[in-house]
């Protein structure tokens, strides 16, 4: 940039002596009366039309690449601004996967807003972002917080971004109810899906590999324990659709007849029950099962309950689960 605006100062400067020399020579033969030859005279006064063009042409190309570096310069902005609009919306939808924000989560998002939206955002559309935000902190820390309320704000977001970089669209009232329409459909699932993973990797975690070959049915957790030849298995679910938790280890009597004293009850759906069952109050287990909210507290705590029903010795036998295999498997490793 330097170079160029150098070059063009020598040429501005050549131009000009060249014009006064000829203007001097114009003068010259005007003052001494045509005293130069005449064809001197046609070409000092062609050079002086010829330099006049030259200097208009070189301020003409100065205005004009000035022109295209601010146009280039522009372009370059813009691109940036998307990249980093198109980044935070990305980071909005990250920290919305859990349907829940954290003011953790917020300051990280006041963050990114500081560093790469103010700067290129207009500031009436940086002023909407914030008071968007501060809405949204005044209902994460809200005990009845309405998750509706809270992606609308989300929602004017990214209508303030998108409107900034020209992308056309916009989450109208319309589309956000077809979106919340369909997100009912979906979150559910979802949101099972995402409770009985935490727990059996939270429970994993805990126990190690006491427990193995993880499954579910119908909407019961199951848990193989100790290893395939034991034949014991780790229940966690309700019965009949009650909510009502309870943890407890099953065997099937019939193929495994070692545990036949330590039998729950000889007929019924508890049959194959061990004796010495829990029941937890942690939460309703039809929440789980219809994928509406639980808190991390609730799960955490339902976790610690199957832990230490799994340590302690059970109610009625007087051994840990460990032990009673053990016992009815003296052949067998635990």
């Amino acid at each position: 940039m330097m170079k160029k605006e150098f070059f063009k100062s020598k040429i501005l400067i050549g131009l000009a002596t060249l014009l006064a020399i000829s203007l001097s020579i114009f003068i010259f033969n005007a003052i001494y009366q045509n005293e130069l030859p005449k064809i001197v005279e046609e070409i000092n006064n062609s050079a002086i039309g010829a330099i006049f063009t030259a200097i208009v042409t070189v301020f003409l190309l100065q205005g004009q690449t000035a022109s295209e570096e601010d146009k280039e310069r522009n372009v370059k902005v813009f691109e940036k601004k998307s990249e980093l609009f198109n980044n935070f919306i990305e980071e909005l939808w990250k920290v919305w996967e859990d349907r829940n924000i954290s003011l953790e989560e917020l300051n990280h998002l006041l963050k990114l807003v500081a560093k790469d939206i103010i700067p290129y955002a207009k500031p009436q559309s940086a002023k909407s972002i914030l008071q968007s935000l501060n809405a949204i902190a005044v209902d994460t820390q809200n005990v009845n917080k309405n998750k509706t309320e809270i992606q609308a704000y989300l929602y004017a977001i990214i209508n303030t971004l998108s409107k900034e970089i020209g992308l056309g669209g916009a989450i109208e009232h319309e589309v956000a109810t077809e979106l919340n329409k369909l997100e009912n459909h979906i979150l559910p699932y979802l949101n099972k899906k995402g409770y009985i993973h935490k727990i059996n990797t939270l429970l994993q975690g805990k126990l190690d590999k006491t427990l193995t070959d993880f499954t579910v049915e119908d909407d019961i957790l199951w848990w193989r324990v100790g290893g395939k030849d034991t034949g014991m298995w780790l229940r966690v679910g309700d019965t009949n659709n009650s909510g009502q938790i309870y943890l407890t280890f099953w065997s099937e009597f019939f193929s495994n007849r070692q545990y036949a004293p330590y039998r729950y009850a000889q007929k019924g759906e508890s049959k194959d029950w061990i004796k010495g069952y829990k029941l937890s109050e942690t939460f309703n287990y039809n929440l789980l099962r219809k994928g509406e909210e639980l808190s991390s507290e609730s799960v955490e705590k339902l976790i610690n309950e199957i832990v230490a029903f799994y340590q302690e010795p059970l109610k009625g036998i007087g051994k840990n689960i460990d032990e009673l295999i053990e016992e009815c498997n003296p052949q067998k490793e635990v």
